[in-house]
């Protein structure tokens, strides 16, 4: 085994974080003449005739993080006085953004192929994405022991809550069909096949600490799982704790090409026009999950340790107070003893992991053909936490070819949202870009929400013909 080989899989991993940042910003839900609009809404294709392909690794291309109302800004910031030029610490500032269960959500997606067709009233469409998501969850309880210590605890018994992550790389394979089943109503349906390249889940990690007034001793109790699939091996050294190999030479292609993680997923949408300029639609989007079979390593922790402190030598007329001269060797003695006590039970059993489902209901009020007004409420699950966002947009079609969105949105009890979109056609060629808050990419650290969808597409869009009298031939 060559351990360095394990460096191309992490690689790989931040390449994918740092290219796209939840995905699909609200504010391309009402946006028009956009095919990507049925990610949002099977049964809404932004293509009213004719066919499209998007442009392979640009037709979409999405990034987007948010927190649950805690910035960066407000643990790292510039300092004041004889500090203004440098970068300080605060932890006081960030303890007080944090709420009792706090999250950060991101999520990234690339399209290899997207194309679609409509005909009539119907609509067919494909599409091959890369995507991966991850959500850290934590307590504000688990900082405080971080920050404090346990003495803001003695006397009482400590609880961390529940903390963990879940997240997944993987493979989607998309197919759309719309259908208008009469002038007011209609529904979509996408079916996806996914296989999954590498998954990480953490389920009822916790532990409790006693702590006595005495101070004397602390009783800690901890326990959890953590499934992992990946292209590596967890191996326990000597009972010296954990180190990562990779699964003989880590080899990227046959990484890219995994398909032993197989899962399933739909996105079901429906529009109804309740009258000539009121417009109703609902969709859920990504219910699914993936099978984890290969490469699964499950630890699994229940673990008690009572830590009655570091014994010193005896008290004598030099050594007073008590101390030790061994200090290293008392903590090496430490560490060894949690590393024996905490050892986690490996297992290679199957998991599954559930996608971040997501929850659509709009409204739009069509003013004219080209002006419209909408409200856009979405629901997103996962970790067993659900987050919420809403949004009022206007949407402007200035030609065939060129229109504009300005949103305002309310996420996650975040206030200062403005979110652009627009879209331009130059010939075959249409460019569109999409964010649900402008002010994130001028004030980043302050920003709790920040997303970006950009694609290229060619539209080749069915012309009337209007020669001689002659029309729709």
């Amino acid at each position: 085994m060559r351990k360095s080989g394990i460096l191309p899989f992490f690689v790989l991993l931040f390449l994918l974080w740092v290219e796209g940042l939840s995905a699909q910003p609200n504010t391309l839900y009402f946006m028009k003449g956009i095919a990507q609009t049925k990610d949002l809404n099977p049964s809404r294709p932004g293509i009213e005739r004719g066919f499209y392909i998007g442009l392979p690794l640009f037709s979409k291309f999405d990034f987007s993080v948010n927190t649950n109302n805690w910035r960066y800004n407000d643990l790292i910031h510039r300092g004041s006085g004889a500090l203004s030029d440098s970068l300080v610490w605060d932890f006081n500032k960030f303890l007080s953004s944090l709420d009792k269960n706090n999250f950060a959500m991101e999520s990234a997606a690339v399209a290899l192929v997207d194309i679609g067709w409509k005909k009539g009233r119907q609509f067919y469409g494909f599409s091959w994405s890369e995507r991966e998501f991850s959500e850290p969850v934590f307590t504000k309880s688990l900082v405080n022991l971080m920050y404090y210590g346990n003495a803001p605890f003695i006397g009482s018994t400590y609880h961390s809550g529940y903390f963990g992550v879940r997240g997944a790389h993987y493979r989607e394979f998309a197919f759309t069909f719309a259908n208008e089943i009469s002038k007011k109503l209609s529904v979509g349906i996408t079916g996806k096949l996914l296989f999954g390249m590498a998954g990480i889940k953490t389920a009822g990690l916790n532990f409790v600490a006693g702590m006595p007034k005495s101070g004397d001793e602390i009783d800690l109790a901890a326990g959890g799982k953590a499934f992992i699939s990946a292209p590596v091996d967890i191996r326990i050294v000597n009972d010296r704790g954990y180190k990562l190999y990779a699964k003989d030479y880590f080899d990227l292609s046959t990484y890219l090409t995994n398909f032993g993680n197989p899962g399933l997923a739909v996105d079901v949408g429906l529009s109804n026009k309740v009258s000539e300029q009121f417009e109703f639609s609902v969709s859920l989007i990504d219910l699914g999950f993936i099978s984890w079979k290969q490469n699964v390593t499950v630890l699994t922790e229940r673990a008690h340790f009572l830590f009655e402190g570091i014994h010193l030598n005896a008290t004598t007329p030099t050594n007073h107070p008590p101390s030790s001269t061994d200090v290293k060797g008392l903590f090496l003695a430490l560490r060894d003893t949690l590393r024996t006590t905490f050892l986690p039970i490996e297992s290679n059993d199957d998991f599954k992991t559930l996608l971040p489902v997501k929850l659509y209901a709009a409204g739009e009020y069509q003013f004219n053909e080209d002006f419209s007004l909408g409200g856009l409420l979405r629901v997103r699950m996962l970790n067993n936490l659900i987050h919420t966002s809403f949004t009022a947009s206007a949407n402007v079609r200035l030609t065939e070819k060129v229109a504009f969105s300005a949103s305002y949105a309310v996420i996650e009890s975040t206030f200062g949202n403005l979110g652009l979109g627009a879209n331009f056609r130059i010939g075959k060629v249409q460019l569109y870009a999409v964010t649900d808050n402008i002010v994130s990419f001028f004030r980043p650290s302050q920003a709790c929400n920040a997303n970006l969808r950009l694609g290229i597409n060619l539209i080749f869009q069915e012309e009337d013909r209007r020669r001689k009298g002659v029309y729709g031939r």
